[in-house]
């Protein structure tokens, strides 16, 4: 005989405790049209992270699917007889079909911020990476609010194990995922993975055209209203020149690197023109016994250095905005990035680099 399955969603209490002692098979179709399908995750090289995203999917995805009366089977210990007896009682989300558990919120739900950060470190491959919309998505249904940090530390993850394509695509599902351009250091975060994505590929003239690629998608994602209307005065991350930067130095590069020089020179000069527009956005204080400040500051002036060197062999000699680069490169830029390395060198680990002079150090030998 078939299984019954039961619409809960206007049950009282009592109800619900008599649909239980009677049926162990519930439906939640009022759940699922409100917040989607249940994320499900495909097998990665970590047994470790395939766990952690098991017990997200089962301890805090799932009930957030559910609705009260159901939650409240799983969470109220007057009920937990009901889903301990020697038939299992199940809800069917979609096409799958779940055993319900007893949870307790302190005992079965991981933590966010340090279980997330745990899952963001131990993604490594593209099978482990693909898996990230559909934990973002989770994460927002069920009310698990991430800080713009967080975020962008994902990000700065991401692109350092080039899967860029990966933070598109949660960019594209914005809706979902709640991964927006409205935060101004995740907006440049995401535009640094154009820069990853030449120094990834040696600079060679694939890489530097999928850069190109790379930062016309997000720039053009930047006017999208699911981004746009919550950007403020100060996030907008369009009015940036260290965000409008990365256009010039792709486009440049690619002039500059690999011909073409009358196709890009429209590119060069148009994105230099707003860079040079949004100038007196930027913020050139050091703090000089804050050798953090002097990284951070190193990373995000470096491009936009190694975008005017560019894209000076790009445009007319001696035109109004190449002359206008000029100014800044020797007025404002190679000041601060003296000053940004010189205290960086003073704290260099013993192993390792700092990521702005990483950067700078990697664009200095493409610009020679």
């Amino acid at each position: 005989m078939a299984p019954l399955f039961i619409d809960l969603t206007h049950c009282c209490p009592p109800c619900l405790r008599r649909f239980a002692l009677h049926t162990r098979s519930f439906t939640s179709s009022s759940a699922r049209r409100k917040h989607g399908l249940l994320p499900t995750f495909t097998a990665t090289t970590s047994p470790e992270l395939d766990t952690l995203l098991g017990t997200f999917r089962s301890n805090i995805f799932l009930p957030s699917h559910l609705i009260k009366l159901q939650q409240d089977l799983l969470y109220k210990q007057k009920n937990h007889s009901l889903l301990t007896s020697d038939e299992p009682a199940t809800v069917r989300l979609g096409d799958e079909v779940l055993q319900l558990h007893p949870l307790d919120h302190k005992k079965d739900e991981p933590r966010t911020r340090s279980s997330v950060k745990k899952v963001v470190e131990l993604m490594a491959e593209t099978k482990d990476w693909k898996n990230l919309p559909g934990f973002l998505e989770g994460l927002k249904t069920a009310k698990r609010r991430l800080m713009g940090f967080q975020v962008e530390k994902m990000v700065r993850k991401a692109n350092e194990d080039g899967k860029q394509g990966v933070v598109h695509d949660c960019l594209r599902r914005v809706e979902g995922t709640n991964m927006g351009l409205w935060d101004v250091r995740v907006a440049r975060e995401v535009m640094w993975g154009a820069v990853l994505k030449a120094i990834q590929n040696g600079w060679s003239q694939e890489g530097v055209e999928k850069g190109v690629k790379y930062a016309e998608n997000i720039w053009e994602l930047m006017f999208d209203p699911r981004h746009a209307e919550r950007q403020t005065r100060d996030s907008d991350p369009k009015k940036r020149p260290e965000v409008i930067g990365v256009l010039v130095q792709m486009h440049a590069a690619k002039a500059v690197m690999f011909g073409g020089r009358e196709e890009e020179q429209k590119f060069v000069e148009k994105y230099s023109e707003l860079m040079l527009k949004a100038w007196g956005n930027a913020d050139w204080e050091v703090n000089e016994q804050e050798w953090n400040d002097a990284n951070y500051k190193l990373l995000m002036w470096a491009p936009v250095w190694h975008a005017i060197k560019m894209a000076r062999q790009v445009l007319k000699t001696g035109s109004p905005v190449s002359n206008d680069l000029g100014t800044k490169l020797t007025q404002d830029l190679e000041p601060l990035l003296q000053k940004t390395q010189a205290i960086l060198v003073a704290h260099r680990p013993q192993e390792g680099r700092r990521r702005g002079l990483k950067m700078y150090e990697e664009l200095t030998q493409v610009s020679t």
